[in-house]
């Protein structure tokens, strides 16, 4: 068996080492002393099962990707240009075993194509005001009379002329607010009659 170039225990005393510490109770430090050696190295032997060194080769293996795995890759994502790399290695995984982000991600580094295209924004639509289209406003004000509670303020708003019809009402129900609607289409254009009708109170 081929030790380690650095090794500061021979085989048979690393053996040796564990024997003493766990049979006959000797020391950490103890031992240290005797064999001349930094108690941090008599420490990791007396705790390992094998007097054996282990592997310096990497505990994960470098992952060789292969020329069908980035082609796969690179044509996904261009077919799907808004899928990530997680997203990607979830729908190639069934083909490719190794596929997964850490796989993923340096292939789409270099090719220009880690970041996902976002969708085009939108420009806002102008919405036309109609000739004759209306708007209905509900204010919440405190009460006057009473001194307690809320009295609401239901205005109808004609948008191309602004003209303004509100009254004041307990209650924003609905019969309420189409009783209101009514009495200002009454008044405001194109359905003003021949003469304006009072507002009155649904209290």
């Amino acid at each position: 068996m081929k030790l380690h170039a650095q090794a500061a225990l021979t085989l048979k005393q690393r053996q040796e080492v564990k024997r003493l510490h766990e049979a006959e109770g000797m020391s950490i430090r103890k031992l240290a002393e005797s064999y001349q050696v930094n108690p941090t190295t008599i420490q990791r032997w007396v705790h390992r099962d094998s007097p054996l060194d282990r592997s310096a080769a990497p505990i994960h293996p470098h992952t060789v990707i292969t020329p069908e795995y980035r082609e796969a890759v690179i044509s996904y994502r261009k077919d799907h240009p808004r899928q990530g790399p997680v997203r990607i290695a979830l729908a190639l995984k069934g083909e490719f075993p190794l596929a997964d982000r850490g796989t993923v991600l340096p292939i789409l580094q270099q090719e220009g194509l880690s970041r996902p295209v976002s969708k085009p924004r939108l420009e806002p639509k102008h919405i036309p005001v109609g000739r004759h289209r209306i708007q209905m406003d509900i204010q919440e004000l405190p009460a006057i009379q009473g001194g307690k509670g809320f009295e609401y303020k239901i205005s109808v708003i004609h948008l191309r002329t602004r003209l303004k019809y509100s009254e004041i009402h307990s209650n924003h129900k609905s019969a309420t607010l189409s009783q209101v609607l009514k009495r200002a289409l009454d008044l405001i254009p194109p359905f003003s009659s021949s003469g304006p009708i009072t507002p009155r109170s649904l209290r």
